[in-house]
């Protein structure tokens, strides 16, 4: 395996460590069952995830904005009623 691509795989594990969706099933039942924690403070794996997301969207790569300029929002605001979305 070259460098690059073991590089690669080292960052995918790191944004989806493994077991992440076995944890989240798990943080599912468990809220069902009436558990109020936040999931990532149960599951390090979620955790590790949440912590990830958190500095994407502080660097201004994950916004609400995207959404709204994206196509599938363009598709549904022109729908019937359509305009009564908002995302403020």
């Amino acid at each position: 395996m070259p460098y690059d691509e073991l590089l690669a795989w080292v960052d995918y594990f790191n944004q989806r460590p493994v077991g992440w969706r076995e944890d989240d099933r798990t943080y599912k039942l468990l809220q069902a069952q009436g558990v109020k924690e936040k999931p990532h403070s149960i599951f390090a794996s979620l955790a590790a995830m949440k912590k990830l997301a958190d500095e994407k969207v502080k660097d201004g790569m994950i916004s609400t904005k995207n959404l709204q300029a994206s196509v599938l929002f363009n598709k549904i605001a022109g729908a019937k009623d359509g305009e009564k979305i908002k995302f403020d």
